[in-house]
């Protein structure tokens, strides 16, 4: 079984999963109590005239660095409701008071500043940025550039978190070594270069990674064990050769 095929069980036994999720339109416009699509995961693009939402989803990678989504959407949740979740306003707020509207995101002092920069820088980035001017700013990484650019900007690029490259080593894919920029590499080779689809292929492992293949891995829970490298050790037991 390779990724695709992993991703299909995934989808039959998940269903759509609707990222990128925007707190500000919970319970609106097609979307769930939680912000998330009610159907498949859709990327914005740079030609929708939905400017918002491709700010939201910047903001919320922000926010999401080092902390569960839990935290970041609370944070987005409250920008929204103070009329922050616009580059100009979110610049003219100020510094002290930004951080403490975002402190359920965590390091917030230091997320306020990354907000300010990417608001400040916002306005060319959302015409024409590239992956490599996203990461020329403070506080943009790898990970954060490529949510951006996979669901703000509807580019084909992978997300390979935390919870991708969990499964992707354990599934025997790719080796414990590899980091992000391999495993996103690896991962854009092995799919189809399809924005829509490796934003839904990025949604269903984090969803996989959450119900089933957790730090401490529920193997008796996975849909995919039977082609699992760790599952099938763990059942079998360590080989004595």
């Amino acid at each position: 079984m390779d990724l695709r095929a992993v991703l299909s069980v995934l989808e039959t036994e998940y269903g759509p999963v609707g990222w990128w999720p925007l707190p500000s339109r919970a319970g609106t416009e097609g979307r769930n109590a939680n912000g998330y699509r009610n159907g498949p995961s859709l990327p914005i693009g740079r030609l929708s005239k939905d400017k918002a939402a491709r700010f939201e989803i910047a903001a919320g990678a922000v926010l999401a660095q080092n902390t569960a989504w839990r935290g970041a959407s609370a944070a987005v949740a409250t920008l929204a409701r103070n009329g922050l979740l616009d580059p100009q306003a979110m610049l003219a707020c100020p510094q002290e008071q930004l951080s403490e509207l975002i402190a359920q995101a965590g390091t917030y002092r230091r997320k306020a500043l990354y907000l300010k920069t990417l608001s400040a820088n916002w306005e060319a980035l959302d015409k024409s940025g590239t992956r490599e001017e996203l990461l020329a700013l403070s506080g943009i990484g790898p990970e954060t550039a490529d949510c951006i650019l996979c669901y703000a900007w509807a580019e084909s690029n992978f997300v390979a978190d935390a919870y991708a490259r969990r499964i992707v080593s354990r599934m025997g894919f790719v080796p414990d070594s590899f980091g992000y920029e391999a495993t996103r590499a690896w991962a854009e080779k092995a799919l189809p270069k399809d924005p829509n689809y490796l934003a839904e292929a990025h949604a269903l492992l984090v969803e996989h990674a959450k119900r089933s293949c957790t730090a401490k891995p529920r193997c008796d829970h996975c849909v995919v064990s039977s082609s699992c490298g760790l599952c099938n050790k763990m059942v079998t037991g360590p080989s004595l050769m």
